[in-house]
């Protein structure tokens, strides 16, 4: 009976140890933690992955993209660059160059641009939908070819998926824009710059008329008295730019300015189907958004240039459809996008129920990854719902 009583008295003094050692600090730690997930309100942990949500939509829109758009860049330039030097080639043969039948397919390369004072240089792309400008600019169908007779736009995105446009308000009247095609190189003279109000007005289709920039050409000429005359003799005269052969040989100083011309552009209304219409001139119009905000439809920025020199011979191009003007996204885009954020809402409302229901380690483990991938694919969805050019 002793060592029965004896066990029993040093088991319960071995519970008693164990009860206050650091064990049971454990447990009673753990239990605590478990009570404060139970007490913990479900709205702010609904909002916390929420935040979470929007902080990734946000990442992948403008820091995510950008760099597949930077890659699919290079990818476009290789392959237009593989199809100049192609044209080159055929420039110099026999049989000539091969002309275009059928108009560019959408998406693909229409042409270079090169912006000396912005540091540029960006591949087009046929179309102007949210899709075709995630890769760049975009040339609106229906409109002139880069580098060809009449009125060629392309559209660009200001801040989303690079923001290739994103500086063209800055260009001054003057700046130079070189277009490189498969028929060679046009060169542009920037005209016009400025922010419009682009409205549904239904106006004849013809673009706005832009003023060249005028320039003056002054020469000034400075006689040498003959020997022995008095200083007072020397006469300084304005003379036309054709000089006679006596006056040439005074050896005078030309000086050519260009003068600034008002932007016919700068706060106005244009109906978008003017601007995107014809000219009587051959120029080059870049559009993109004047506002960061990425919902922005109307106002726009833009920048007119025209072309020095003569175009190339008129290919085949595509006619422009309602949905290719820029300003507008896919509306076509709403089922996947509602299933996306279904997806996104239900993996928000497992990760709150799991983070209730046990440790937050395992339910950060467990959620992320799914909240990650669907709020990504919820990006890529939602942003075909805004401008083109956005």
């Amino acid at each position: 009976m002793t060592s029965v009583l004896d066990r029993m008295q040093t088991m319960s003094t071995t519970t008693t140890e164990l009860a206050d050692g650091p064990e049971a600090e454990a447990v009673e730690d753990s239990v605590d933690e478990a009570e404060k997930v139970q007490t913990l309100a479900t709205g702010p942990l609904v909002a916390l992955w929420l935040v979470i949500a929007l902080l990734i939509l946000g990442i992948v829109l403008y820091v995510i993209e950008p760099m597949f758009q930077e890659r699919d860049q290079g990818l476009l330039l290789d392959r237009y660059r593989t199809s100049i030097d192609k044209a080159a080639n055929q420039a110099t043969g026999l049989q000539g160059v091969e002309v275009p039948t059928m108009a560019p397919a959408m998406g693909s390369a229409v042409g270079v641009l090169e912006i000396g004072s912005l540091g540029l240089q960006t591949v087009a792309v046929e179309g102007v939908d949210s899709a075709t400008t995630r890769v760049g600019p975009g040339h609106v169908p229906g409109t002139a070819a880069p580098g060809q007779p009449g009125n060629a736009v392309i559209v660009g995105r200001r801040t989303m998926f690079g923001g290739t446009f994103g500086d063209i308000s800055q260009m001054r009247v003057g700046d130079e824009i070189v277009v490189t095609t498969t028929q060679g190189q046009s060169l542009y003279q920037v005209t016009d710059v400025g922010s419009a109000e682009l409205t549904a007005e239904q106006t004849p289709a013809t673009a706005p008329a832009v003023a060249a920039p005028t320039t003056t050409t002054t020469t000034t000429t400075t006689l040498t008295p003959a020997e022995g005359a008095p200083a007072a003799e020397i006469v300084a005269a304005e003379v036309p730019v054709d000089l006679t052969a006596a006056d040439a040989a005074a050896e005078p100083t030309t000086t050519t300015t260009i003068a600034a011309i008002e932007s016919s552009l700068d706060g106005g209304r244009i109906p978008l189907n003017s601007l995107y219409g014809a000219s009587t001139d051959d120029r080059l119009t870049l559009v993109s958004s004047s506002s960061v905000f990425p919902w922005n439809s109307a106002q726009a920025d833009v920048v007119v240039a025209v072309m020095i020199g003569k175009p190339f011979a008129p290919t085949p191009q595509n006619g422009r459809m309602a949905g290719q003007s820029g300003n507008v996204g896919d509306a076509s885009a709403w089922p996947i996008v509602l299933l996306a954020f279904i997806f996104l809402g239900a993996t928000v409302t497992g990760a709150v129920l799991l983070y209730r229901r046990s440790s937050s380690r395992v339910a950060y483990l467990l959620t992320v990854p799914p909240l990650v991938v669907f709020a990504i694919l919820a990006a890529e969805s939602f942003s075909r719902l805004l401008p083109a050019w956005s």
